[in-house]
């Protein structure tokens, strides 16, 4: 699969399966994204491939791991986590290429923003399952 960033200068590429798809209610997560919650999957650090335009990316320390986006558009790139290298967290929206798979839990429920009440049958997770 393919990915970039909203104005194209940042891609990679995922060369293995999108593990555990789930949208995040965290507040870091809120923040880094805009919107209420972020459809994120996991991925192996061994099947990230990162595009020629790697002076482009930005990393920022959000606490429990480095947020990475792009440092022209702004759009959320992926997360690593700390003290977890062989992991890669990638939002499914920056995912070009059909067959992404579509989030199978929430997560972080006990930070989710009271204006946004989940209304699906997906399971619900206070914080990590």
């Amino acid at each position: 699969m393919k990915a970039s960033c909203l104005c194209g200068g940042v891609t990679y590429e995922i060369a293995g399966p999108i593990l555990r798809p789930r949208y995040c209610h965290c507040s870091h997560c809120r923040k880094f994204s805009g919107t209420a919650s972020a459809a994120w999957g996991l991925i192996e650090t061994a099947h990230f491939t990162l595009g020629p335009s790697s002076a482009r990316v930005t990393k920022y320390n959000s606490g429990h791991g480095l947020r990475v986006f792009c440092a022209v558009c702004g759009s959320p790139l992926w997360y690593e986590p700390s003290g977890r290298p062989q992991w890669r967290g990638v939002p499914l929206g920056a995912i070009d290429t059909p067959g992404v798979p579509a989030p199978e839990m929430h997560v972080w429920i006990k930070s989710n923003a009271d204006w946004a009440p989940v209304r699906d049958e997906l399971p619900q997770h206070a914080t990590h399952p």
